[in-house]
Parts: structure tokens; C-alpha cells; sequence
């Protein structure tokens, strides 16, 4: 028995249609509040990563000025007994040397500096001397900007997910109350709003990477 009031039929594939939509968003709600929460659990990861790393690295500079303070005193100690002519105390602390100064003390001499007026006043400019765990700290200063980044990336990621999910509860609105207006071209406008809003949530649902 066929259909005798057509406007009744269109009704019906009109809350098909609309119920179907529905079905979409909130499936699609569902993806993208899961997507925004792993990202942004990958965002907290690297966060924490990077703030452990810039720790070790002020760490390791506190460490390693100490040590050259501590040098410092050592060479003074050294110039004074042998600006004194004692060549024994001189050659007591010229002998525990740490390795980083007795390279800097070395490329320091042979600049001759008791006879070139253009020579470094002592071993601990930046050209001679490097101080223990400058590079480890390097590397751990490194290792937090790329932290950094990645938490900045991810959480980019997460953020776009979650405006997705905004999208799509608009969706959600305007397909579930489209229904229920009597005009028939607000009906539609609703309906058709919740639709290219759906689409453009899609697409860009479909661009972001997945977790």
C-alpha cells in the first residue's frame, strides 16, 4: 500500500536523515574527546620531560661552576707560590691540575703570556677553558627545548581535537531541534547548518593525525 500524503513521506526521510546525522556527530564526538585526551596526555609527558631536563641542566651549570670556582682558587694559589719562587708549592698544585684546566693552562703558556702583552691574562677565557659538565648541560638544555616542542605540538593537536568536539555538539543541536520547527525552510536551514558543520568537523577530523 503505497504512501497517500506525500508530505507526510518526505517528513519521514527528513527525521531519518536527522537522526541518522545525530548518529554521526556523537560517534564522532566520542573519537575526537578520546584523540584531544591522548594528546594532550603525550602533551603533560613531554612537559614533564622537559621540565626535568632544564633541571639537570641548571643542576649540572651550578656543579660545574662550583668546580671552576674551586679551580680558580687553585691557579691563584699556583701564581702566587710561583710568582713567590716557590717552585715546590707551585709544582704541588700545578701537578693536580683537573684535566679542563691543565688544558686551558697549557694553550695559556704557550701564548706566552709572561712576554706577549697580547696574550689571555689567564687560562679561564671561553677560547682556552671549558668548564666540567658545560657540555652535558648542552645537551640537556637540548633535549628540554625538544621536550618543549613536542608538548607545544601535541598539545596544539589536543586543542584542535577538542574544538572539534565543540563543532560537533553544535551539530548535535541544531540536527536534534531541526525536527521540531514547523517551517519548513527553518527546518531545512537547521538541518543543512548541522550537516556542513558535520562536513567541515569531518574533514578536519580526517587531516589531524591520530594518537
Amino acid at each position: 500500500m503505497t504512501d497517500s500524503n506525500p508530505k507526510e513521506s518526505r517528513w519521514r526521510w527528513f527525521e531519518a536523515a536527522s537522526a541518522i546525522l545525530m548518529a554521526l556527530a556523537t560517534l564522532s564526538t566520542a573519537w575526537c574527546s578520546y584523540q584531544s585526551s591522548k594528546w594532550n596526555g603525550q602533551s603533560s609527558g613531554f612537559a614533564t620531560e622537559a621540565g626535568r631536563a632544564n633541571q639537570k641542566a641548571g643542576l649540572l651549570l651550578l656543579e660545574g661552576n662550583q668546580l671552576t670556582s674551586i679551580q680558580a682558587k687553585m691557579f691563584m694559589e699556583f701564581m702566587s707560590a710561583h710568582m713567590a719562587g716557590n717552585d715546590k708549592l707551585a709544582n704541588f698544585y700545578s701537578d693536580r691540575f683537573p684535566p679542563e684546566l691543565r688544558k686551558a693552562y697549557d694553550a695559556w703558556l704557550a701564548e706566552k703570556p709572561f712576554e706577549n702583552p697580547n696574550a689571555d691574562p689567564h687560562p679561564f677565557v671561553p677560547k682556552l677553558y671549558e668548564g666540567r659538565f658545560v657540555q652535558d648541560a648542552r645537551l640537556a638544555n637540548a633535549d628540554a627545548g625538544r621536550n618543549d616542542a613536542e608538548a607545544k605540538r601535541t598539545s596544539n593537536i589536543g586543542a584542535q581535537y577538542l574544538s572539534n568536539t565543540v563543532l560537533l555538539a553544535a551539530v548535535l543541536f541544531f540536527a536534534g531541534t531541526s525536527a521540531k520547527f514547523n517551517q519548513r525552510h527553518v527546518r531545512r536551514s537547521s538541518f543543512f547548518f548541522a550537516l556542513a558543520a558535520f562536513l567541515f568537523a569531518a574533514v578536519r577530523m580526517f587531516l589531524l593525525p591520530v594518537a
